[in-house]
């Protein structure tokens, strides 16, 4: 395992198992995620435009670990600031050190 963090272990997963760019998992609503369909809607991805793409069941077992947890409303991934969105710098943190650990 990369992380031991929840929270940097469901950002990993969402954008690897959803093909997501890192602004596209910085913007997530908790309302994105349809767990029953196993759906992401990535709202003005690139292009500006809208699409589904899907997920895996191992990313919802570790989404559905983060939810009960932490609880976050209504962004998915919170910023320090509780109300705003985690900022694409913090995610490029995150993936960086879990590509060091892995190397």
């Amino acid at each position: 395992m990369l992380t031991d963090n929840l929270k940097h272990r469901a950002i990993l997963m969402m954008a690897y198992s959803s093909g997501l760019r890192i602004s596209e998992v910085a913007h997530l609503k908790i309302s994105d995620i349809d767990t029953a369909r196993m759906t992401v809607l990535v709202r003005q991805g690139k292009g500006k435009k809208d699409r589904y793409t899907i997920f895996s069941k191992k990313a919802l077992g570790t989404l559905s670990q983060y939810l009960e947890t932490y609880k976050p409303t209504p962004w998915l991934f919170q910023g320090a600031t509780p109300g705003t969105p985690i900022t694409e710098s913090s995610i490029g943190c995150v993936m960086r050190a879990a590509k060091k650990r892995a190397s």
